[in-house]
């Protein structure tokens, strides 16, 4: 049934999940609105669109003048996202390259119900697995090995997939299509993925795009928040006019300044302006009677001036270290490890859409930072070549390094590549957030840590009166620049792992400051003390009106900063995040998480493997997930290795089963660990599996092997059986060559098919058909063994011995001799050459396939007649 087809006869139950979905976004507001919308109709969310998202979102927050908006209208799509195909078919897999050391020029046809890859251990096997578990759905995607057994010289790792849909033929190439929504219509099960499907809380892959809705939106509403987040940091200035660096001393004015925020009102301080000339003369007058008087009172005041310098002091080091603190909270270390990220991702994107075209063996590390840089470089001194808006280079140009004549198109277009490749818009994004990072980088770069100096006035005196105190900050300090200096390196290196926020206790700082307030007090209790105070209060007053006047368009933009940073701080991510996972989490438990656990529980059953699991089915962050439980245990805690093997293939073959995107599923030796009465339950469920979906096995296991081959018969459903090899090399397939196969080589029938084959093929490709030839006549030696030798009595996927057979068995050593030989020069020319004397590194030749199969053919006679002789005796 395809997807369109399944829809409509789901109808009822896809309008109430539309209805819901719609209800939703529509009472989202504009900005959210648009995010639904695009992502229901599953368009890609472009950093246009989330340009104009962030709009809508400034406009909702009163911080930018609301422009003319789009009525918008939710439209629901069950099938927005990838590029899923209805009725899909997997129909080949080949030309594999650079995985471990599997041969190259394989290919492995599939039928569209049942295919099985049989081999022993070492074989191949995991190889093609491992490629697959990369480029299929995978729970657990482990790294593709390259040939260990050579230094250098690796080829690219890649592969060719065909398929075809009711759209005809589709070709994909691995990695150049990996993101391709085909490749995630099907799904590997191996040994690892099964623990994982017991042992840890799984999200469904698998799901419909209304209930994707949420998850995606929650991620969009994330990278919102951090893009506000930045710009609330931008703007987020520390008061330059709340310290003694601008204005000096203690006024009214100076009181308004330092507690600025987005409250306040600047036509209060406005009537402290303007500054004029009668005030001038005022503020002079004021300063001489106040400096004749701070001499008279110098000597007495020489103590109180030294704490008070030490108070200044120590202020102004506080203050450093609430800035330096800011650098060190956990949303400024997220948001650093999420540029990183964010660098990563569009450096990676640039080199895998840029550079790779320009790789060749030729030159080395092309795509690097040095190479863009000399690029780049070229480009400029390029433009220097040309005028009148004419690009460089035309033919018969001469070159930038070498100075011969460019005469050909092929130069001439690689620099044109060279030129659009710089100015691409992967390549631009990823310069700008490096530029990003690098101002990061240098922010941590450049901050002082070392704020305690030896030499330095405050510390000396904290030295001597507070030296268990400096100690404790000082080590404070020192943990600050352990964790700036780990930031630089991760940025280098490109590493986004958090850091843990560190913030020095400022409580040491007020404490000294209380103690030596109360000393200063202490000095101010005589007349004198208090004019001169009174004195510098005036003047300090005027010279900070003075300055106000000079500064006040500062203070302006200041106070717009402060509004603005108010307005973006009551976003409320948190919020919406919680109503976006809530409904999830309620449409999932209506609409999909039902549907899983009976399927689950259908798939024990029809596994025999009704252990009393209990699923625990929730959603967290906008995603389903689900985790298996026995008696409230780990099911791997209490199980048997094989009774955990089938709960865990009956969890695959649910998720599986629940969906129409689906159209495959590949396993590698699913019944390891299990019996053969259990290999052959697990054997008839897949191959009624086989009848609505692909099936693709790797196995080694002949028992297995025999049961999907003989319920295959009994359904009447299509299937293939290729063998695979370690013949000097692991990975060489032979189609239909297995023992599944061995009724059909009781005779030479099968090698002289290929005789004839090779006959009528070209040279270049005969040698392929030849050692396919041997490959047949080799098999036919092995069923000769079985039905001729042994007379039947044991067959290979039979668990029955058949003792009458048993009374036509006689062997003689000569012709054992003689058939053992003849297999072992059958296996030697399948590797491509013989390894004796006479053919040192020969090429097998078609001669070579027609005399061996007319040995074969001699090997019946010869036990019919030494049969005939024995029973004369």
């Amino acid at each position: 049934m395809d997807v369109t087809n399944e829809i409509a006869e789901v109808g009822q139950q896809v309008e109430t999940l539309e209805t819901e979905v719609k209800k939703f976004a529509d009472g989202l507001p504009y900005w959210a609105k648009f995010i639904c919308s695009e992502i229901l109709l599953g368009n890609d969310l472009t950093e246009e669109k989330f340009d104009s998202a962030f709009s809508y979102l400034l406009e909702e927050l009163d911080l930018k003048e609301k422009s003319e908006r789009a009525e918008l209208s939710i439209s629901y799509n069950p099938n927005a996202s990838d590029d899923f195909k209805d009725n899909l078919i997997f129909n080949s897999l080949s030309n594999i390259e650079g995985v471990n050391a599997l041969a190259e020029n394989q290919s492995i046809e599939l039928t569209e119900n049942l295919t099985i890859i049989y081999g022993s251990n070492g074989a191949g096997k995991s190889g093609y697995v491992r490629l697959l578990k990369n480029v299929f759905y995978s729970k657990d995607r482990e790294s593709i090995i390259e040939n260990i057994h050579i230094e250098n010289g690796h080829k690219p790792i890649k592969g060719d997939f065909q398929f075809t849909s009711d759209e005809g033929v589709l070709q994909l190439k691995y990695p150049d299509d990996v993101g391709n929504g085909v490749f995630n219509q099907f799904a590997v099960f191996d040994g690892e993925i099964g623990r994982r499907h017991l042992r840890n809380r799984n999200d469904f892959s698998f799901r419909p795009a209304g209930l994707r809705l949420f998850n995606e939106f929650n991620a969009a509403l994330e990278k919102l928040n951090n893009r506000l987040f930045s710009e609330i940091r931008t703007k987020s200035i520390a008061n330059p006019f709340a310290d003694d660096d601008i204005f000096q001393g203690e006024s009214e004015i100076k009181t308004f300044l330092a507690s600025l925020s987005h409250n306040s009102n600047l036509e209060d301080l406005k009537k402290h302006l303007p500054f004029i000339d009668e005030e001038k003369t005022r503020k002079d007058e004021i300063e001489k009677k106040y400096d004749d008087l701070k001499i008279s009172l110098s000597q007495k005041d020489k103590a109180l001036k030294e704490l008070r310098n030490i108070k200044i002091q120590l202020v102004a080091k506080k203050k450093n270290i609430e800035i330096i603190n800011l650098w060190f909270n956990q949303n400024q270390l997220n948001t650093v490890k999420n540029s990183i990220a964010d660098c990563k991702t569009k450096e990676e994107t640039a080199q895998k859409e840029g550079s790779e075209k320009f790789k060749t063996d030729k030159i080395k590390n092309i795509g690097s930072p040095e190479w863009k840089q000399f690029i780049e470089a070229a480009e400029k001194y390029a433009i220097t070549q040309k005028e009148n808006g004419v690009e460089y280079p035309e033919i018969g140009d001469s070159c930038l390094l070498c100075q011969q004549s460019i005469n050909e198109d092929a130069p001439k277009n690689l620099i044109a590549s060279y030129w659009a490749y710089i100015k691409s818009i992967a390549e631009q994004e990823a310069k700008t957030a490096k530029e990003n990072l690098d101002n990061v980088k240098k922010g941590y770069e450049d901050l002082d840590l070392n704020q305690f100096t030896d030499t330095e006035t405050l510390t000396v005196w904290l030295n001597e009166k507070y030296e268990a105190d400096l100690t404790v900050l000082k080590l404070g300090l020192g943990k600050q620049k352990i964790i700036a200096e780990n930031i630089v390196t991760n940025i280098n290196t490109r590493d986004s792992k958090i850091e843990i926020e560190f913030q020095l206790g400022l409580t040491v700082l007020e404490k000294i400051e209380t103690e030596i307030d109360k000393d200063i007090k202490a000095y101010e209790e005589d007349e004198q003390n208090k004019v001169l105070a009174e004195l510098l209060k005036q003047k300090t007053y005027l010279a900070h009106k003075e300055k106000l006047t000079l500064r006040f368009t500062d203070i302006e933009t200041l106070h717009k900063n402060l509004i603005w940073v108010n307005k973006a701080n009551k976003f409320n991510k948190r919020g919406y995040k919680t109503q976006s996972t809530n409904a999830e989490k309620r449409l999932s438990k209506v609409y999909f998480n039902a549907d899983y656990i009976k399927s689950f529980n259908d798939e024990c059953e029809n596994l025999e493997g009704k252990f009393g699991i209990e699923i625990d089915a929730k959603s967290e962050d906008a995603q389903s997930n689900r985790q298996l439980f026995l008696k409230g245990k780990d099911p791997s805690s209490i199980l048997s290795e094989g009774e955990q093997k089938v709960i865990a293939l009956a969890d695959f073959f649910a998720e599986t089963n629940i969906t129409t995107i689906n159209k495959g599923i590949v396993f590698d030796d699913p019944v390891t660990s299990l019996d053969e009465e259990r290999k052959k339950v697990i054997a008839k469920r897949i191959c009624e599996l086989s009848q609505s979906k692909q099936v693709l096995i790797f196995t080694h296991d002949l028992v297995f092997v025999s049961a999907l081959i003989n319920y295959c018969t009994d359904f009447q459903i299509s299937y293939r059986c290729h063998s695979i090899e370690n013949i000097e090399e692991p990975g060489k397939i032979y189609p239909d060559n297995t023992p599944s196969h061995e009724a059909k080589y009781k005779t030479s029938a099968e090698a002289r098919r290929y005789i004839k084959l090779a006959k009528d093929t070209e040279p270049e490709i005969r040698e392929a058909f030849i050692k396919n030839g041997f490959a047949a006549l080799r098999s036919s030696y092995e069923a000769f063994v079985i039905f001729e030798l042994f007379c039947g009595a044991v067959k290979r996927f039979d668990d029955r011995v058949s003792i009458d057979s048993l009374k036509g068995l006689h062997v003689e050593d000569s012709l054992v001799k003689e058939i053992m030989d003849n297999f072992k020069l059958c296996c030697r020319y399948m590797e491509g050459h013989i390894h004796s004397d006479k053919y040192l590194a020969a090429k097998p030749q078609l001669k070579h396939l027609q005399e061996e199969a007319d040995r074969f053919d001699t090997m019946r006679p010869k036990l019919d007649k030494q049969k005939k002789e024995h029973g004369k005796k």
